[in-house]
This record gives C-alpha cells, structure tokens and sequence, in this order.
C-alpha cells in the first residue's frame, strides 16, 4: 500500500522486510518511514532496508527537501546482535516483530505521528 495508497496513513513502520512499492509514489506524499531491521536478519539481511532508506532519501533530496526534512521523513534503525541477545531473542527476522512491536522508542515514533 505504500507505494500505491501512502496517503491514506500518518506514518509506516516497516520491519524485517523488503520494499516492493513503488519509492517516488511514497516521496510525493511525504508519508513518514521508520525502517527497522534486524542486522544479521537470517531472512533479508538488512541490505533491503538499507537500500530502501538510501532511495528514498534520494528521492526526497532530488525534490528538493532539506536534510532535516528528509530526516524527520524517513528513519532507519538497524539491530545489532546484542538488541536481540539481551532480550533472549535468537533469531532476529522472527524475533524482530515480537520486540520491535514492544519496544518504546519504536512505538513512540509511529504513534506520535
């Protein structure tokens, strides 16, 4: 829906995944994104996520936004190996959702939007 329909939502929260929208569509509602994944996530990797934040933000810097703009548009939150082991989590793609779902600062972004 993201890169269909991004004006139908105050913010996204994406997690453990890949973005299959369609970027530009996202960049003309200025929809915020919070990209959260797990570094060694045993099913994308955080490759995906990183990719997606640096094509959006070029997307939002070829618009013309400022960088403090685009920063409060678009967030990445990559976990490292200790977020997970602290919290007794073993696999991070399954274990992200659980967590990432409960964690205050996560949830404080999407729900103060």
């Amino acid at each position: 829906m993201m890169g269909m329909r991004p004006d139908l939502f105050s913010a996204y929260l994406h997690c453990s995944s890949q973005w299959d929208g369609d970027i530009a569509t996202l960049a003309e509602s200025e929809t915020p994104v919070y990209l959260v994944v797990g570094q060694d996530d045993e099913y994308y990797g955080s490759e995906p996520s990183e990719t997606a934040y640096d094509r959006i933000r070029d997307q939002y810097k070829d618009r013309g936004l400022s960088e403090r703009r685009i920063n409060e548009l678009v967030t990445l939150d990559v976990k490292d190996a200790a977020y997970f082991a602290n919290q007794g989590i073993t696999n991070q793609h399954g274990g992200g959702g659980t967590l990432f779902s409960h964690d205050p600062d996560i949830m404080g972004w999407l729900f103060n939007r």
